[in-house]
């Protein structure tokens, strides 16, 4: 997370950097490395496959139907002897004997390529897209002065300015329940903006040369970190629920009350799996059942 110094007057700017800074952040910061899907490239290949293949299937059945029909026997038996059909390929080339042979050797090298494209664009989409919390820390890194000052001079710069989040993706697992998500990108930078700045902030002059991104600046708050801390809440409170809702119902006489309070404490309960942990829905009406 960027950091705001108090005195940035007195940073020295580092020298714009490129390709070689931005991929030593992505490095050093996984979650940071960010990349285009490329979306509506990747259906529009797949399209211009569908619709090649499409036209020499149409090719393909409209000379298997002249072979068929043909005065040569040979050519009428392509359909059931692949050692003729084979064959019809040490025949002059442009002669029509070879042209089914050459229409299945074309689609069978497009058909893998095809499939290849496929099974791709399928890996692709199933990359999660970043947080936006995420991608703004990205641009706001590689804008400020003090920082990346990163300065793309190709039509990729508008990647992380301009291009939809959909359209980006990420390789970091950032799989978390609802209240970790709740701490990363929320709670944090409320901390960070009281707190956080002066506790973690860096203290002392940099030494690193002016084409090097200065990480003075920026304080990292880890994942696992506030894994930890989010674990022990969530323990806290299993541990802390069921002894509380005994205490209650002890303290508490009255028959109607006792039932409002079950109710309360039940919906609590199932509140809390779902905000604290990645329960599937099943699970979570499993356990406040049982």
């Amino acid at each position: 997370m960027p950091q705001e110094s108090p005195a940035t007057e007195e940073c020295e700017f580092v020298k714009e950097g490129g390709y070689v800074r931005l991929a030593e952040h992505m490095s050093r910061y996984p979650q940071l490395a960010i990349l285009r899907r490329f979306g509506a490239l990747a259906n529009e290949t797949l399209l211009y496959y569908q619709a090649e293949i499409a036209q020499l299937e149409a090719r393909i059945r409209f000379i298997q139907e002249q072979d068929n029909r043909s005065d040569d026997e040979n050519r009428r038996l392509y359909g059931r002897s692949w050692i003729l059909l084979s064959e019809s390929s040490l025949g002059e080339p442009g002669c029509p004997q070879r042209e089914q042979y050459e229409l299945i050797m074309k689609l069978r090298k497009l058909m893998a390529e095809y499939h290849q494209a496929l099974y791709f664009h399928r890996e692709a989409l199933a990359l999660r897209s970043p947080h936006k919390k995420i991608l703004e820390d990205l641009r706001e890194w590689m804008r400020r002065p003090i920082m990346g000052h990163i300065a793309i001079l190709s039509w990729d710069w508008r990647t992380w300015e301009v291009h939809s989040i959909e359209d980006l993706i990420t390789f970091e697992d950032s799989t978390m329940d609802r209240f970790t998500s709740l701490i990363t990108y929320s709670i944090v930078d409320i901390y960070h903006n009281i707190i956080g700045r002066y506790i973690h902030g860096a203290r002392g002059k940099s030494t690193l040369p002016l084409n090097y991104a200065d990480h003075r600046h920026t304080v990292t708050y880890t994942h696992r970190s506030i894994a930890r801390f989010t674990q022990a809440f969530t323990v806290l409170i299993a541990c802390t629920l069921p002894i509380a809702s005994i205490v209650i119902l002890y303290i508490v006489e009255n028959t109607a009350t006792r039932l409002g309070i079950i109710a309360l404490l039940t919906g609590l309960f199932s509140s809390s799996m779902s905000l604290l942990t990645m329960a599937a829905l099943q699970e979570i009406f499993a356990a406040t059942a049982a």
